[in-house]
């Protein structure tokens, strides 16, 4: 009973640190609070660079919702239910599967929806937000790898398997429609001033990058994890700093990993993967030195291995984050004990120059430990991946601006690997975990996927809160497959690259928002065949109601 009250005095005395609410990973609304900062409206200090976030008050009315009841009090403590921003996704692609960054979809062709809204109830300092995702995908069947390099003798098939061989990433998850419901952005955690730790099924997105994020994206399913965060900067007397460390278990997707029928002569290339779990430990570190304004210095890291792996038993503190206590060279390559773990650590900058509107950005990963320092400085580039972008907002007059925006990822294997043995990014063959940087079969790091690069342009113009443009996109499919199976050969000609033109809208009015693009892509040497090319057609529209 003494507890009890206890508790009670507790939450009431912390009930006046609830914190504002935050968006959704990837919404408009998240693109808008990095956009009031550039702009100077608001007061946002955040770094960017660590997602969800709690935005200023001229945007709370798109995420917070409407009061389900009046305030009240229950055991004396200040509470209330608020309803949260109700939203329809609806997506199409013609022939072939496009797009990432996209949370609890699947790659599909056809017709795709997802509908998701909820509530968000306050305690105190007791926060539970319910909001599920509902998914349908038509999963329309088109051609993968199998069909179309089942009739060709070439070296890629056994990269292919080498790759399938260590990440759990279908082209198409099974052969019918799915339908499928997901915990989505929920979480039920306490709050104390600027800090939060419980537990969540939210997306996260860590990096300062806007199209791609090395490390932590939203194009996987929120996966049920543990939560120490900052919701805020919390302000010292050298600067503003914000971290998250978080643990959390991957699941597997539970589809095969390729089309077995077209490939049949080619099964005893793939090994199955044992039916496990991985575990998760991960964190991200941001500070902003008071001396240099608008700058944001960043570091993160990740390791997952099985939950089996026998390096669990060894300590509570390995158990739970393992991040901080790597295991040995020996015990990493040791495939029968099954202590095979992936890291990878990047840092990152972001520096905000208000004076003109703009923000330049970079992030430098490596998935490989270097021996030491002397290794680190002969081959800065072994194992890395980069990404750099920047964008301007040019004033035209009151409350309209023009956009200009550019990034940059790398992902492919850097030419150190001529040399010595090399990571892919985001896979783990031969030992486990098997299962790769992947959640229910789609990645948790940049959407692109392993081997890939990225070079987006987009232009836009912006009107209050509406904005209208077009994002250019030239993306190279898996280059680390296609080098390594055309090593010796004469064929230059023959990478996948996609060319897109994603034309996109979005007007806010009174209570709605309705987001719409409309994108035509030329998809050139479809599946590394030459002059294999597709046209493929995406549209999506989404209509989001808030209850403010």
């Amino acid at each position: 009973m003494k507890k009890l009250s206890l508790l009670i005095i507790l939450f009431h005395l912390c009930a006046i640190s609830c914190f504002s609410q935050s968006t959704t990973v990837g919404s408009y609304t998240d693109r808008l609070a990095r956009q009031n900062q550039l702009l100077g409206i608001g007061d946002n200090t955040a770094s960017f660079s660590q997602h969800p976030l709690v935005i200023d008050s001229s945007l709370q009315n798109m995420v917070s919702g409407k009061s389900l009841l009046p305030s009240f009090k229950l055991f004396g403590i200040p509470s209330g239910i608020k309803i949260l921003p109700f939203t329809w996704l609806s997506d199409y692609n013609s022939k072939l599967p496009y797009g990432y960054n996209n949370s609890s979809l699947y790659p599909n062709v056809g017709y795709q929806t997802m509908v998701t809204g909820g509530i968000h109830i306050r305690m105190g300092i007791l926060n539970i937000q319910l909001k599920p995702e509902f998914v349908h995908a038509e999963n329309a069947p088109f051609s993968t790898f199998a069909n179309v390099q089942a009739n060709y003798v070439s070296g890629l098939i056994s990269v292919f398997f080498h790759i399938v061989g260590g990440i759990d990433a279908p082209e198409r998850f099974g052969g019918f429609g799915i339908s499928r419901a997901y915990p989505g952005q929920s979480k039920i955690t306490l709050s104390y001033a600027n800090i939060e730790a419980g537990i969540s099924t939210e997306n996260m997105w860590w990096g300062p990058g806007v199209q791609n994020s090395i490390m932590m994206s939203n194009s996987a399913p929120g996966f049920l994890h543990w939560t120490f965060n900052t919701v805020k900067p919390i302000v010292t007397p050298i600067g503003s700093f914000e971290w998250q460390l978080v643990g959390g278990i991957l699941r597997q997707s539970g589809f095969t990993a390729y089309d077995p029928g077209p490939l049949a002569n080619y099964n005893n290339l793939y090994t199955p993967k044992p039916l496990i779990n991985r575990y998760l430990s991960a964190f991200t570190f941001n500070w902003q030195p008071k001396w240099v304004e608008g700058l944001y210095l960043g570091v993160s890291g990740y390791d997952y291995l099985n939950k089996s792996a026998s390096f669990n038993a060894e300590s509570t503190l390995k158990k739970f984050v393992p991040i901080f206590f790597t295991s040995s060279l020996s015990q990493n390559k040791s495939s029968g004990g099954g202590d095979g773990q992936d890291f990878a650590y990047a840092i990152n900058i972001r520096q905000v120059l208000k004076k003109y509107n703009a923000e330049i950005y970079f992030e430098y990963a490596r998935n490989d430990a270097s021996a030491n320092f002397r290794d680190f400085f002969l081959e800065p580039e072994h194992s890395t991946a980069y990404m750099f972008g920047g964008s301007r907002f040019f004033n035209l007059k009151k409350d309209q601006f023009v956009k200009i925006a550019l990034e940059l990822t790398h992902l492919q294997t850097p030419d150190t690997f001529l040399l010595r043995e090399e990571p892919i990014w985001y896979t783990h063959p031969e030992i486990n975990p098997r299962d790769g940087y992947t959640n229910l079969g789609r990645y948790i790091g940049a959407g692109i996927g392993p081997g890939s690069n990225s070079l987006m342009v987009d232009f836009s113009y912006i009107k209050k809160l509406n904005s209208f443009g077009v994002k250019l996109e030239r993306y190279v499919h898996d280059n680390d497959l296609y080098y390594s199976g055309r090593a010796g050969t004469t064929d230059y000609v023959s990478h996948w690259v996609d060319f897109s033109s994603t034309f996109y809208a979005n007007l806010k009015f009174r209570k709605y928002l309705i987001s719409a693009e409309y994108a035509p892509v030329s998809v050139l040497n479809y599946e590394y065949l030459q002059k294999n090319d597709i046209s493929n057609k995406h549209a999506r529209l989404t209509l989001t109601y808030f209850f403010d």
